[in-house]
């Protein structure tokens, strides 16, 4: 291992970060480091909360250099990562994924089409984060039923929400990944006029196809760019402020099929965003907080071999939610408030039309309450109901698990419908305070969410993931009841955060493949001999089965050695989910066991680690579906701040390294786990600058 690092940081370059402030650093935010702003409206800590919270920092969000969210936390515990393209990668909680897991930025959701599909990419960089946080719970439902897995709430200060004590601020951002020849530039400035912020930032990213043990990806490669400005007033009690940004990525998709036909996914999202905040209000209502946006969205499924558009998405969007806190009512107190929404997509291209013209329109009234029992249990309680009315034009498949499904069985036109759902979800936490910075947490809650418009109106052929994607228009709602304990302590040379999960699921919602193949159009689909077919196609289809999801997850760090000039500690992590269809069977797609340790040592100015990630075998597959080979990912990293002698400006040098056994590394739950291989080893240098 000792060689193979070394060897890649001789035929390196050097990555750059550099930042520079006027004379003075931000006045102390309105939420302080520590606490949760997404988790909870009224301000809390990981302990003070009845579900586990998993917390990124911005120095660890820079540290880590990661392109997408998948990316940045997919090895944290209970969190792993779709990996269909580099440009596309989600963050799956305990196994649920999609649309059961809500990606928003300052409250608003992230209003792109990534949840339809794996090979669809995020428009929100992780280097714009200030802080991300990934939320389970009570709290969770004042976001919305597709949050049923979990929350990832990006907060950043694109609407600034302080002043700065000094007039002007900026950084600015160089890298170099020696993997995918990778570079990266970026900066952000705020400036203040009175009582006026301002704020801009933009980045740019380039890699061409990145390294694997056996050879490079072919295209693999990605270039994105982004461009951002905001600005607030800030008020005696609060702000209001408006942000604009622009984010615009092309990336390759790999694959056999893919790299054949130079297949890329050029995407570009406009998003413009808004936020009243007013807190210390006298009355019943304390506080106000206003946030609405919209967005307009397409990308394009491109093959450079021949020019042609094989599917193309549109979606525009808008979202406005307010949430009112309120003064202590009896021994409650908390917030509730309403979010109303409404969404524009549309599927199509050369191949055909994967879902025609269709509309989602969404109302819903949400609460969050606590109570303060006694000095050391409090209960949090939350309630969301929804109306969801969904109108597009679907196709009625025969049967599914039954098999009976080609296209000759299929009504080929379709007709338009018009469906209502209104799912209720109600969930009651508690957490104990046992003393010694340690808290016990329970949570029960009871979700539905309503079928979103692929699942209903699927139709056609998706070039990108090579699939012909059937939907059902007579879905029903999805429910889950699920139960969590957990146990936590996030202060003192011990901390630790644990969980035990179940959830019972009714009706869930799952694709699948069926066996068949297609070409483009219905009435090629499970024909046999697919001589003369343009495209091959594997026919996937969705329905509903009961299922049951239960796992457990632990995250651990003990300092163990204080010295001088800092200290020495281990951290270690597990985490293991199972799913299964009642009557038998595996959901498909489920991470398998993961379990790591680490050595690291901690100073004022030096920070240093070293760590290995074990993901076993998976076995327990899904119809269709086949076994994963296991993986070792062993990392390290090292990074050291001083001042340039000859000035007060601080620096931040660093190298990080990772897959450095060079393992082949494939991803259970990528559909192109077959054909692609995960990054080998590559080492990222980097240097910042605050001053």
């Amino acid at each position: 291992m000792t060689h193979v690092f070394t060897t890649k940081i001789l035929s390196a370059s050097i990555f750059l970060v550099a930042g520079f402030n006027s004379q003075a650093t931000l006045a102390e935010p309105r939420h302080a480091p520590g606490i949760i702003v997404s988790a909870s409206p009224l301000a809390r800590t990981t302990t003070e909360l009845a579900a586990p919270v998993t917390v990124m920092t911005r120095n660890n969000i820079l540290r880590r250099g990661a392109s997408t969210l998948g990316g940045l936390l997919g090895d944290q515990p209970g969190i792993s990562q779709s990996s269909f393209a580099r440009g596309a990668s989600r963050p799956i909680i305990r196994g649920l994924d999609n649309n059961r897991v809500r990606i928003q930025e300052n409250g608003l959701a992230a209003r792109d089409v990534s949840a339809l599909s794996e090979d669809h990419g995020v428009p929100i960089d992780p280097y714009s984060a200030e802080r991300v946080e990934v939320i389970r719970g009570p709290a969770v439902l004042r976001y919305g039923s597709e949050a049923i897995g979990g929350l990832v709430s990006i907060l950043n200060n694109r609407i600034p929400d302080r002043l700065p004590t000094g007039d002007f601020e900026a950084e600015i951002q160089t890298e170099y990944t020696t993997g995918d020849k990778g570079w990266q530039g970026g900066g952000s400035t705020n400036f203040s006029v009175g009582d006026f912020v301002g704020h801009a930032d933009g980045f740019a990213r380039t890699t061409d196809d990145y390294a694997t043990p056996q050879g490079r990806q072919r295209n693999s490669g990605t270039r994105s760019s982004g461009l951002s400005v905001g600005g607030s007033i800030i008020l005696d009690n609060g702000y209001v402020g408006l942000s604009v940004t622009n984010y615009d990525s092309e990336y390759s998709v790999p694959g056999t099929h893919a790299a054949a036909n130079q297949l890329s996914i050029d995407m570009e999202q406009i998003r413009v965003g808004s936020r009243l905040v007013l807190d210390d209000l006298d009355g019943f209502i304390s506080g106000v907080h206003l946030d609405a946006g919209y967005s307009d969205y397409t990308h394009d499924e491109v093959s450079h071999l021949n020019g042609t558009i094989g599917s193309r998405f549109n979606n525009d969007e808008w979202e406005t939610r307010i949430e009112l806190l309120h003064t202590p009512f009896s021994a409650l107190k908390g917030a509730f408030g309403l979010q109303l929404a409404q969404r524009d997509l549309s599927a199509t291209g050369e191949g055909g039309e994967l879902i025609a013209p269709s509309d989602r329109l969404l109302l819903a009234g949400f609460i969050f309450e606590e109570w303060k029992v006694a000095p050391s249990i409090t209960l949090q309680f939350g309630g969301r109901i929804e109306h969801v009315n969904l109108q597009g034009f679907g196709v009625q498949p025969t049967t599914f698990e039954g098999v009976t499904l080609p296209g000759a069985a299929l009504d080929n036109f379709g007709s338009q419908r018009d469906l209502t759902f209104t799912p209720l979800s109600g969930s009651v936490g508690a957490v104990f305070d046992i003393g010694n910075n340690v808290s016990l947490g329970t949570n029960l809650q009871y979700v539905e969410r309503a079928p979103n418009l692929l699942e209903l109106f699927a139709k056609g052929p998706h070039e990108a993931t090579e699939t012909f994607e059937i939907g059902n228009p007579g879905l029903s709602n999805e429910s889950a009841t699920s139960f969590e304990l957990s146990l936590k302590r996030d202060t003192g040379p011990v901390t630790f955060e644990a969980a035990a999960f179940y959830t019972s699921f009714t009706d869930f919602i799952f694709k699948s493949e069926t066996g068949f193949v297609c070409g483009d159009e219905f009435n090629t689909c499970g024909i046999a001999n697919t001589a003369g077919v343009e495209d091959e196609l594997r026919q996937v289809a969705y329905a509903q089965r009961d299922t049951v999801f239960q796992g457990l997850e632990l995250a651990a760090s003990w300092t163990f050695l204080p010295l001088d000039e800092g200290a020495i500690g281990v951290d270690g992590r597990f985490d293991y989910v199972q799913a299964e269809f009642e009557g038998g069977g595996n959901v498909p797609r489920i991470p398998p066991l993961r379990y790591g340790l680490g050595i690291f040592f901690e100073g004022d100015d030096f920070f240093g680690r070293i760590s290995f990630l074990r993901a076993a075998e998976q076995n327990d597959v899904a119809l269709n579906e086949t076994p994963t080979n296991g993986y070792i990912d062993v990392r390290a990293e090292a990074t050291y701040g001083f001042q340039l002698p000859s000035s007060n400006l601080p620096l931040e040098v660093g190298i990080i390294g990772t897959n450095l056994l060079n393992d082949d590394i494939r991803n259970h739950l990528s559909f192109k786990k077959e054909e692609v291989l995960e990054p080998g080893t590559s080492v990222r240098f980097f240097l910042r600058t605050h001053f």
